[in-house]
């Protein structure tokens, strides 16, 4: 079954935004046939840049996919990050009194605030997780929003699909001097950058065909906040319509109902994104074209004018007593 999707979304850059297809058993079909693209939207939500083609999969499905760690992960794990060991006392980088220690970026801060001196997180080494996670939001907040669209076949009985935080999140580091953000701040950061406001341009399964209209195009969904985790539930019931030259097209109805769940970092309930939950009933709808016979319409013809000298004729004779009437009214 072939799904067509168009769904824009205005505050979630490209380059965080993948899709994926789950079967009904709950594994990730990696082989699906699918053309993807993405286009990024500027602040207006209006195209700008060309479109990027993409590829299924690549998604985060859940917080272990961030938190996890082997040897050879891209992404640094920081035990320490914000403080020193216990039995060493943290460098205050000459703002701290004598004796004074300075074991997280709050307390270089304080020291810092206390002689009107301003910190550059980026060389303090208490506050190198800190300073990536403001570059990382300020590198995505200048991407502005993102448009997904194409098509994608899926598995004929049920199912879902999603867009949900790109895998490569788990890679991003800060381009200051080697800094780094640790596990848990970047989880925190996938859910603050995902407000999964979005539109639904288009959404159809199958071929389109004449007289349906698909329920959810056009439709706008505005979330205030992130964490959000939208969910529709699609009911689909297989179509036919026969042309009356004989020739048919096989297509899908389908209806929807829609939940919005909000989420925090480290509830183990997901990941915010937009999820498609489709069934296919096993009762099928059939449209038949067809065309009047010649001699039914003629009937009918006959049948209009024979009405209308009927009624024309009702009329005269109103019109004709109402006239006599008056005219009677008039001489006397």
């Amino acid at each position: 079954m072939h799904v067509s999707f168009d769904i824009s979304f205005p505050n979630v850059a490209c380059k965080l935004l993948s899709l994926d297809v789950v079967d009904d058993l709950g594994g990730v079909v990696k082989d699906a046939k699918h053309e993807i693209y993405k286009h990024r939207l500027n602040n207006l939500g209006v195209r700008h840049g060309p479109a990027m083609r993409d590829t299924l999969g690549n998604t985060l499905t859940s917080e272990d996919h961030i938190l996890e760690h082997k040897e050879g992960d891209a992404v640094p794990v920081e035990e320490d990050d914000d403080h020193d060991d216990d039995d060493t006392c943290g460098n205050c980088y000459g703002a701290g009194k004598a004796g004074e220690c300075c074991q997280t970026c709050d307390d270089v801060k304080r020291a810092y605030k206390r002689l009107g001196w301003t910190v550059k997180l980026h060389e303090v080494k208490q506050c190198q997780a800190l300073a990536s996670a403001e570059t990382l939001k300020e590198q995505y907040a200048e991407d502005g929003g993102c448009q997904v669209y194409g098509g994608v076949e899926l598995n004929k009985a049920s199912g879902h699909f999603h867009i949900v935080p790109h895998n490569n999140i788990r890679n991003l580091k800060s381009g200051r001097q080697g800094g780094v953000i640790n596990l848990m701040d970047l989880l925190s950061f996938t859910f603050d950058q995902f407000n999964i406001s979005h539109t639904v341009n288009s959404l159809s399964f199958g071929n389109h065909f004449p007289g349906i209209a698909s329920p959810l195009d056009g439709e706008q969904r505005h979330v205030k906040d992130t964490h959000g985790m939208y969910q529709y539930y699609v009911k689909i019931v297989p179509t036919t319509y026969e042309r009356v030259d004989g020739s048919e097209i096989e297509s899908n109805q389908y209806s929807v109902t829609e939940h919005l769940r909000h989420l925090s970092p480290g509830s183990g309930r997901g990941m915010p994104g937009v999820y498609f939950y489709y069934q296919v009933s096993p009762i099928s709808a059939q449209f038949v074209e067809t065309r009047k016979p010649f001699m039914q319409f003629l009937t009918s013809t006959c049948a209009i004018i024979g009405g209308t000298f009927t009624v024309m004729g009702i009329i005269d004779v109103v019109v004709s007593n109402v006239v006599s009437l008056f005219s009677s009214n008039v001489l006397v």
